[in-house]
């Protein structure tokens, strides 16, 4: 038996209607399963969920996702909010009386997190401060091996107001489970016995780690007409947009985004010519750093302006390329162990032209921003008292070299 290709076609058009509505039912299903609960139900939440978590998995890279978010309440009071985020599944975060220490917990490290690590039996807990981790350990033992020996993942972190726990089941049973043997956890922190270890208020929006005082917007076009862009085209946006003050220096990361048409022609085989329209996507990468105070002219290793300037380095002139409109204030400010430094630091080629210090990016990604904020920060630093003076300014604005460099 054969089938015409109409046939076909309404057969698959079948199966896919057929396909669809098991899912819709399914779906239906669920969400019903989880209201059941007393809990809320958003399909499509937005990142709004997620700000103030600035602790790994949050705060890491870029592309964030959150969906199905499930709200509520604890049978102890606890309110909570489990959503998917990323490609980790359903995450739960616990909401805490005051902000504390970030604190990790599990049977492993948890990836891209930052601090001491101390093995307490089964467990590895990771935090910057020793006397934090002790205390919350005391604390939280007890309810995290009841957790465990009831069959629950532990993977949880403190971050700021809110108790974060990996691996939520997704099933509405099983996560009522897993929540009321986290409640009292979240409880075991928010004990007056720990109220001295209180930490600054969380980011108001999404950020980056160990920045938590940058601001990490996935899109934000305001920004293009703040900082030097490649004019022309149109559909200019802003994505991954980045903003912070750094010693009182105001930054702004973003990569831009947008489009060009030109006009294709082709002739056939038989002489007949086409025309059409092709779109070209563009994209470019930004940092810049606007000084608040006054600073003269240069470059480094960035194309196409001033004259260069040499210094008694072979080495460095090899590496580096200087160039400024003001020699002798280039040589001011290139002194021998600023030159030893730039060595050492390998900065990405940067210029700065009237009060605005461009980087050449390359790619826009949170830890060449963080590396090119560091570097700028030991740059200024080791600019000579004299130079300071003699561009206006009673004191050195920035006056303390960064670790790390």
């Amino acid at each position: 038996m054969s089938f015409s290709f109409g046939q076909v076609l309404l057969i698959l058009l079948i199966v896919g209607v057929a396909v669809g509505a098991f899912f819709l039912i399914r779906r239906q299903r669920y969400v019903r399963s989880l209201r059941a609960q007393g809990w809320t139900f958003e399909g499509s939440p937005t990142l709004v969920t997620a700000y103030g978590l600035n602790c790994p998995p949050f705060g890491l890279g870029y592309k964030r996702k959150i969906d199905d978010l499930i709200s509520g309440s604890t049978s102890s009071g606890v309110p909570f909010a489990v959503f998917e985020y990323n490609s980790l599944g359903y995450v739960a975060a616990l909401v805490l009386p005051r902000p504390l220490p970030e604190l990790y917990l599990g049977e492993t490290p948890r990836p891209g997190v930052e601090g001491r690590q101390k093995v307490v039996g089964r467990w590895t807990a990771t935090a910057k401060d020793a006397a934090w981790a002790e205390a919350a350990l005391a604390a939280i033992l007890g309810p995290v091996e009841a957790m465990a020996a009831a069959g629950h993942r532990v993977d949880l972190s403190v971050d700021g107001t809110r108790l974060v726990a990996l691996g939520v089941p997704r099933e509405a049973l099983a996560m009522r489970g897993f929540l009321e043997a986290l409640a009292p956890v979240a409880h075991s922190l928010a004990d007056a016995a720990l109220a001295s270890y209180q930490a600054p208020a969380p980011p108001s929006e999404l950020s980056l780690y160990q920045r938590p005082d940058w601001v990490y917007r996935p899109a934000d076009d305001q920004f293009l007409g703040e900082v030097v862009i490649n004019g022309g085209g149109y559909g200019h946006e802003a994505r991954d947009v980045v903003l912070g003050t750094v010693q009182g220096i105001r930054m702004i990361a973003l990569t831009h985004n947008w489009k060009t048409d030109r006009t294709e022609t082709s002739t056939d085989s038989n002489g007949n010519t086409t025309t059409r329209t092709v779109t070209d996507n563009h994209s470019e990468e930004i940092l810049e750093f606007h000084l608040p105070w006054r600073f003269g002219d240069l470059s480094v290793n960035w194309p196409g302006w001033g004259n260069r300037v040499r210094f008694e380095s072979s080495d460095f002139d090899r590496a580096f390329k200087v160039r400024s409109p003001q020699p002798k204030f280039a040589s001011d400010v290139f002194h021998p162990r600023q030159l030893e430094f730039l060595l050492r630091a390998q900065p990405l080629p940067f210029a700065i032209e009237s009060g605005r210090v461009r980087f050449a990016l390359g790619d826009n990604t949170p830890e060449r921003i963080i590396h090119c904020a560091d570097f700028l920060v030991a740059f200024f630093a080791g600019v000579p008292g004299f130079v300071w003076a003699d561009l206006g300014h009673t004191q050195p604005p920035i006056s303390r070299e960064l670790d790390g460099f």
